[in-house]
């Protein structure tokens, strides 16, 4: 019997079956999670009643090979409660853990949760990681409620980050992403979110679940579908994110083949949606957004070094990505001192535009190229501390804001070599 045939509703579904209609589905997405799992249930049944406490919901817990007893938690803490529906990942192994950004089988657990949604037909969907500490019944409401009330079909959340947190957000994923589909919609980190049923329903359509586009990150492609698809996309502030890692710590290059990958992938396929894309627009935001203390100075000595250590050994590589007179600038950054060094944003861009057209090309072995760009985003990165390190959150705001102004100004570029390569 395949996992999808479980999923529909044959006798292999472990737990309660819902008979009333269900509005309200909360995936819990989980791998070993026992330390976590029971304060994670407790929070969301406290929320349900808190804020929805008149409407029929069910906790579907899309499991990836548990074997701490996490499942049993999920039952004893939920019984007489909310119902609970077990969808065990087919694979439910430990394979590919330095590939994934947060467990393995965590792709197949979202579209298990999707074809629930296919089957009982809600209004809502969360999606919520195992793995989290931090999850209060304030989340519920923050992410079920813009969809429940709204009409929002994806609820993208915002935690309480200090300046320099999430640096690659801030500049490449999200400029870029921006850039490409017009909406001013974070890049997605991960631990919960809140999905239409209409949407969860959607996704099951794309053709990312499988092939080549499987290996990227499943957030960045879920946040594609939607922009590109024209569904209403906006934030929910949730305060601090922690959670409990076990998983070692995935390198750089690896993250940024999978994240950029994942978006020069989508280019492809949604060609048509940012080709004619030309401005970008706010989206809503639910709560109001905090900082977390600045936890001071950060160190861009190494930074540094590895972009010119990359300047050595990748350059034949960059010869065959970067056009002339990108490379021809790269090449002066050499020259500079590490406490004057920049790498200015319109050559950031014109590196980052370059390398997705090399992409599309299949210049180069695609993972081998995007590896190559971990070099170039380390000397950004540290250029983007050096020039806002003396102000205070409100600089890095407005230097990430002018970055993304300037990735939507030389999106013509892009936009002009990419039809010119399809001629």
């Amino acid at each position: 019997m395949t996992n999808e045939q479980t999923v529909l509703g044959s006798p292999g579904i472990e737990g309660e079956q819902p008979t009333d209609t269900t509005e309200i589905i909360v995936g819990l997405l989980t791998l070993n999670n026992a330390a976590t799992i029971e304060s994670i249930v407790k929070s969301v049944l406290e929320g349900l009643q808190q804020s929805f406490p008149d409407i029929p919901a069910l906790l579907v817990n899309c499991d990836a090979g548990s074997q701490d007893g996490t499942p049993g938690i999920i039952d004893r803490v939920a019984a007489g409660m909310v119902p609970v529906r077990m969808i065990p990942n087919a694979a439910s192994t430990y394979a590919n853990l330095t590939r994934e950004s947060g467990f393995p089988g965590r792709a197949e657990s979202i579209r298990n949760l999707c074809l629930a949604a296919q089957q009982l037909q809600p209004k809502v969907c969360l999606i919520l990681e195992g793995q989290l500490r931090s999850l209060s019944s304030g989340w519920i409401d923050q992410l079920a409620r813009p969809v429940y009330e709204a009409g929002e079909d994806y609820v993208v959340p915002l935690y309480r980050r200090h300046r320099y947190e999430g640096t690659l957000v801030n500049n490449l994923l999200y400029p870029l992403t921006r850039a490409l589909y017009g909406k001013r919609l974070r890049y997605p980190s991960g631990g919960a979110y809140g999905l239409s049923g209409k949407f969860a329903r959607d996704l099951l359509t794309r053709s990312t679940w499988t092939g080549a586009a499987g290996k990227f990150s499943v957030d960045g492609w879920m946040t594609t579908a939607a922009l590109a698809g024209g569904y209403r996309v906006c934030h929910a502030f949730l305060g601090t994110r922690d959670q409990d890692t076990k998983i070692g710590s995935v390198d750089l290059s690896i993250v940024l083949a999978q994240t950029v990958g994942g978006i020069f992938h989508s280019m492809e396929e949604y060609e048509s949606a940012w080709e004619r894309t030309k401005e970008s627009s706010e989206v809503p935001l639910y709560g109001i957004p905090q900082t977390a203390p600045d936890p001071g100075p950060l160190q861009t000595g190494r930074m540094i070094s590895g972009f010119k250590q990359g300047l050595r050994d990748l350059l034949p590589l960059w010869e065959l990505i970067l056009s002339r007179d990108t490379l021809g600038q790269i090449l002066t950054l050499d020259m500079q001192d590490a406490e004057d060094f920049r790498f200015p944003p319109e050559l950031w861009v014109q590196t980052v535009y370059d390398f997705a057209l090399a992409y599309h090309d299949q210049t180069l072995h695609r993972e081998h190229m995007l590896k190559s760009l971990t070099p170039l985003y380390l000397g950004r990165t540290a250029s983007f501390v050096l020039e806002t390190q003396d102000g205070d959150g409100a600089q890095v705001d407005r230097a990430v804001e002018a970055l993304c102004r300037q990735f939507e100004r030389s999106k013509p570029y892009l936009v002009e070599q990419w039809r010119w390569r399809d001629e």
